[in-house]
């Protein structure tokens, strides 16, 4: 029933709560797990910005320092579950979170998004806004959210 499973990650406990529960079903339905990271970058930060990477001293893209960030930290996600026979795959973005998510769930073809969910209320809420509502707005496919407390 569900061979793609889309995990946006954001190498929070609550994503990997998430992750958890779509390797069950994974393994269940014989799927294949894309795990995805988006980039925020804050108001006045581009893509093409340079910055000095702290390991090598160089001047490097903002968007490739991200990238390359977040994909060693996916790949060392992953690898583990790979050797348990899991198909898994990566990918990282920059971006509008939600609006990333939504556009890779339709580039990969995914048949459901498995996210986790801060469980914010009240005033956080109001402030922090939420990602996982606009992708369960407005995403065509399934969106099963995993809970954790705020």
């Amino acid at each position: 029933m569900w061979k793609t499973l889309l995990v946006p990650h954001d190498f929070s406990p609550c994503a990997e709560k998430a992750l958890s529960l779509a390797v069950d079903l994974a393994r269940q339905e014989g799927g294949a797990i894309v795990l995805v990271h988006v980039t925020h970058l804050p108001p006045g930060l581009t893509a093409d910005a340079m910055l000095s990477d702290g390991a090598t001293g160089q001047l490097v893209r903002v968007d490739a320092y991200a990238r390359n960030g977040a994909t060693e930290r996916l790949e060392g996600i992953a690898a583990p579950l790979r050797e348990t026979g899991l198909q898994i795959t990566t990918r990282t973005t920059l971006g509008d979170v939600a609006d990333e998510i939504l556009d890779v769930a339709r580039d990969i073809d995914a048949d459901i998004i498995v996210m986790g969910t801060h469980g914010r209320t009240g005033l956080k809420h109001l402030f922090l806004g939420s990602m996982t509502e606009k992708v369960l707005r407005e995403a065509s496919i399934p969106v099963l959210t995993v809970r954790v407390e705020a």
